[in-house]
């Protein structure tokens, strides 16, 4: 009798830390949301988008490389520090790949005008399209960590579908 009533005792009291431990554990898939980065994202994607604004305003005839070597430099700095704070963060793969594909375009498209010492029009505007749209990525999955927690649950119904 006496052995029944303690195992029971060490049963429930087992099975209340239990609860009690699970209710207080959260798994979490992605990093938190940081507003440093977001305001990066958004600054250095308006800084490449300049880039290609200014390449665009030069007859094409006039866009050697040597005359944007500088402004590359300078803005491969500045993807390689996004990509570096985001790597740098603990579950934020999705957000690093997105940093690293821009980085590697970057670079490709930098070889490409060194290796042909100019840059086509068509071209340009069609790599300025796919970095605005990298970098709208890029941006979008930040700004998807700052969900209110009810709109990252799809378990949740609305409050009129409670009525």
């Amino acid at each position: 009798m006496y052995i029944r009533r303690s195992t029971r005792l060490w049963s429930v009291l087992l099975t209340v830390v239990s609860v009690l431990a699970l209710n207080g554990c959260a798994v979490k898939f992605v990093s938190d949301y940081d507003a440093a980065t977001y305001e990066e994202i958004l600054r250095v994607g308006k800084e490449v988008d300049k880039f290609y604004g200014d390449l665009l305003e030069k007859d094409e005839a006039k866009r050697a490389y040597q005359k944007y070597s500088g402004k590359y430099v300078e803005l491969e700095t500045e993807l390689r520090s996004l990509y570096t704070r985001n790597k740098s963060r603990p579950l934020n793969e999705e957000s690093t790949k997105i940093s690293e594909s821009i980085l590697k375009l970057w670079l490709k498209y930098k070889e490409n005008h060194e290796k042909n010492d100019g840059y086509k029009s068509g071209v340009a505007k069609l790599d300025r399209k796919r970095f605005v749209r990298l970098f709208v990525s890029a941006a979008s999955a930040e700004a998807a960590k700052n969900l209110d927690p009810d709109d990252k649950d799809s378990d949740k119904d609305s409050k009129e579908d409670k009525k």
